[in-house]
């Protein structure tokens, strides 16, 4: 595709086309590239359906996702001074073995639906390494925190620091690569 390119509009520029001519350096390759790139670029907007002379508004990339997430951090960050200074201190619990079964269950989940899926070369091991990742964080806090003091609270320091945090840290490096090699 070729195009005709416009001249400049001052006589006294030297080094510049006049009459709709281009300067002998450039050869009409630049405007011959630009017109390639446009024609191609109208070629998908016309294929995808996305040029039926409706004029849309521009959106900014997530612009709803990223307002329910500043308007969650907006609410949460209130919310824990509340829960910080109403909490009690001690606080008896009736499922406990399910409330951590359940935690390592779903981390073991996570965990192998992202080993199938990375072996499958599916795109969505990314969000289940993030998941699995983020589990894995979880599971080091609380095991830390809700640990009675001395031989106990070592035992969850020890496995935190040396099986979950890096465990975690492999899985949100999985989910960046993966997101770098699509």
């Amino acid at each position: 595709m070729t195009t005709t390119a416009i001249g400049s509009s001052r006589t006294g520029d030297p080094g510049r086309a006049i009459d709709g001519r281009l300067d002998s350096r450039l050869d009409g390759r630049l405007g011959d590239a630009i017109d390639d790139r446009v024609a191609d670029a109208l070629e998908d907007y016309i294929a995808e359906g996305r040029l039926d002379g409706r004029i849309r508004p521009r959106r900014s990339p997530g612009g709803l996702a990223a307002v329910v997430a500043a308007g969650v951090a907006a609410v949460l960050l209130p919310w824990c001074l509340i829960l910080a200074a109403t909490l009690p201190r001690s606080y008896q619990v009736d499922h406990w073995k399910l409330t951590w079964i359940g935690l390592d269950c779903g981390t073991a989940l996570a965990a192998g639906l992202t080993a199938y899926l990375l072996h499958k070369r599916n795109r969505y091991a990314v969000l289940t390494a993030m998941a699995a990742g983020t589990l894995l964080v979880a599971d080091a806090w609380f095991d830390v925190s809700t640990a009675a003091a001395g031989f106990d609270r070592t035992l969850s320091l020890t496995e935190a620091l040396l099986l979950e945090l890096p465990l975690a840290i492999c899985a949100f490096v999985v989910a960046a690569r993966e997101l770098r090699s699509r």
